[in-house]
This record gives C-alpha cells, sequence and structure tokens, in this order.
C-alpha cells in the first residue's frame, strides 16, 4: 500500500521541501538554517537533513559558511551579473542542443509549460508564474540530453531563480505578461530545430531580462 522510504528517498522529500519553501519565499535570503530545528520541524532524523542540505548547496540554493552556519543564498548585484555571464555561454548553448535533440514528447511538454507559465502571467500569480518559468528552462536543459551540462546549470542558475521568488512579489504584473511571451520566439525556434537560430534570440532575451535586473537593483538602491 505504501511506498518504502530508502534513506535517498527521505532526503530527496526533505530537499525538496526546503528548495520548495525557498522558492516560495517562505525562506528569506540570507536567512540562517538550524539543522536541529529543522529535523524537529521535519519529523526527520538530523542525519538525513544534513544529507539534504548537502543536496541543496550543491544546487547552489544555500551556502555553508565556515563556523558560522548554513544560510539561504543572498544574492548581490555582482553575483546575478556573473550568472548572466554563465547564461550567455552555457544556457544559450544547451538552447541549441535542446533544438537539435528534442523529442516530439519534449517538445509538446515544453510548449504545455510555455502555456501555463503564460496563464500564470495573465493571472498575476507572480508565485505559480516563477515556478512555471523555471520548469520550462528546466525542460530545455533536460532535452540536451547532456547530464553535465544540466548540472552545470542547475548550480549556477537555480539560485537565481529562488532569488527572483523572493523579491517577484513587488513586480508589475504587466512584467510577468512581457517575460511570458518573450519565451514564444524561443519556444518557436526549438520547435523548428533551428540551433542556430535559438541561440540568437535566447542571447538578445538574456540581456533584456538582464537590464530589467538591473532596474530593479537600481530601485532597490533608491528606496534604501
Amino acid at each position: 500500500m505504501f511506498e518504502k522510504l530508502t534513506p535517498h528517498t527521505l532526503r530527496g522529500r526533505i530537499a525538496q521541501q526546503i528548495r520548495g519553501a525557498i522558492l516560495s519565499g517562505k525562506l528569506k535570503a540570507g536567512e540562517r538554517l538550524v539543522e536541529h530545528k529543522l529535523a524537529t520541524a521535519l519529523g526527520a532524523s538530523l542525519t538525513s537533513v544534513r544529507e539534504a542540505l548537502i543536496e541543496l548547496e550543491s544546487e547552489g540554493f544555500i551556502l555553508k559558511k565556515t563556523n558560522l552556519g548554513t544560510y539561504v543564498t543572498e544574492m548581490a548585484s555582482e553575483d546575478v551579473e556573473k550568472v548572466f555571464q554563465v547564461r550567455r555561454v552555457v544556457e544559450s548553448f544547451a538552447m541549441a542542443e535542446a533544438a537539435r535533440n528534442g523529442t516530439p514528447e519534449q517538445l509538446q511538454k515544453l510548449e504545455a509549460t510555455y502555456l501555463q507559465m503564460l496563464d500564470a502571467a495573465r493571472a498575476k500569480d507572480p508565485r505559480a508564474f516563477n515556478r512555471e518559468d523555471m520548469n520550462w528552462h528546466l525542460l530545455v536543459w533536460e532535452m540536451t540530453g547532456n547530464q553535465y551540462l544540466q548540472a552545470a546549470l542547475r548550480r549556477a542558475v537555480l539560485p537565481y531563480f529562488a532569488f527572483i521568488a523572493i523579491r517577484i512579489t513587488t513586480l508589475d504584473p504587466l512584467s510577468l505578461l512581457r517575460d511570458a511571451t518573450a519565451h514564444l520566439p524561443l519556444l518557436e525556434a526549438i520547435k523548428a530545430h533551428d540551433a542556430a537560430r535559438v541561440q540568437q534570440i535566447f542571447i538578445a532575451t538574456l540581456e533584456n531580462w538582464l537590464e530589467i535586473t538591473r532596474s530593479e537593483f537600481a530601485r532597490d538602491l533608491q528606496n534604501a
């Protein structure tokens, strides 16, 4: 009747819950994570919690500081600039690989996720939008068929989605719709298996996304 939980499965479920709390904004950027408190809240052992935190650290969601503890990753403007440098090179290559290697089933799923992203934007639901946006990019990375490329992107880019999730409620709802529709040319190029075209579109779109993020940081400095 029930699925037997292995230590690996339990670790994954704990990591999923903590990751979800970060992406939902329940855990804030820079917030300290205390292992024994997490273990009590989750009804899990310290060992399982520590293993889950190792997994989350490998994905970039948390940072362990020597002799200071474990914290939810916090991003400064310089960090975001570095993430976008990686995206410009590595994720643009992933877009091209997805166009080359995507199966009909994967393309169908990618289009369905785009429509869900669009629905979330129209509903002015920033949390749902960020989740579907992240899922869309994860699907693209999966379509490359390259597990090493996927691991590199998850490590570098997923913390950015966490960073956006924490602050996304302050964004103009119209920007969600603009962001969603910006994915359509990428989707069309991937569906057409046009690797060169999707790389070109992605790099141009990425520059727009970076400018928006820079504007957000500038606004924060003005309001500080």
